[in-house]
């Protein structure tokens, strides 16, 4: 199998709920982040600026692959209780273009969905080549996890 260089991982799940309680979960992320990928998640900050607001920042920290990794981003474009995204500083950069969140109101539930846009350049193929499909397999597995997991922690809430 040969890798493109662009690869989107997107992963939608209907929630018994409204845009904003998905948003509100979004703006208290630092308190919700474990919960809501209690196998990889570790901890997560604002670093600067307001909760999903363009331009503020944030440190994180999960495991991927197995492995702990700390990285650092910011919020690039922010819709309120519409659409987010994330764009992230090296190394994570190397391979992750942005992380898009939107949430679409459908009457009688709200829909969530989290893409993922991975890059393939040069420098991450040549670094990355032998572990580039099981990153990808895990990864995918990642979002659909943190997918299906906001579905289950707002629906408990009803």
């Amino acid at each position: 199998m040969e890798l493109k260089k662009k690869m989107k991982l997107e992963h939608s799940v209907n929630i018994k709920t409204t845009v904003d309680q998905i948003w509100d979960f979004l703006m208290h992320i630092e308190s919700n982040y474990k919960k809501w990928h209690p196998k990889d998640h570790i901890k997560f900050v604002w670093t600067k600026g307001k909760p999903l607001a363009s331009g503020s920042t944030f440190y994180a920290e999960q495991f991927m692959m197995g492995h702990k990794v700390k990285y650092k981003g910011w919020i690039d474009e922010s819709i309120q209780k519409k659409k987010v995204t994330m764009k992230f500083h090296f190394p994570l950069s190397i391979i992750t273009d942005k992380i898009e969140m939107i949430i679409e109101d459908k009457n009688d539930y709200a829909s969530f969905t989290h893409v993922m846009y991975l890059k393939f350049k040069p420098l991450s193929r040549t670094l990355f080549k032998k572990r580039n499909l099981d990153m990808i397999k895990d990864t995918n597995t990642h979002v659909a996890v943190e997918a299906e997991q906001m579905r289950d922690i707002l629906e408990a809430k009803k």
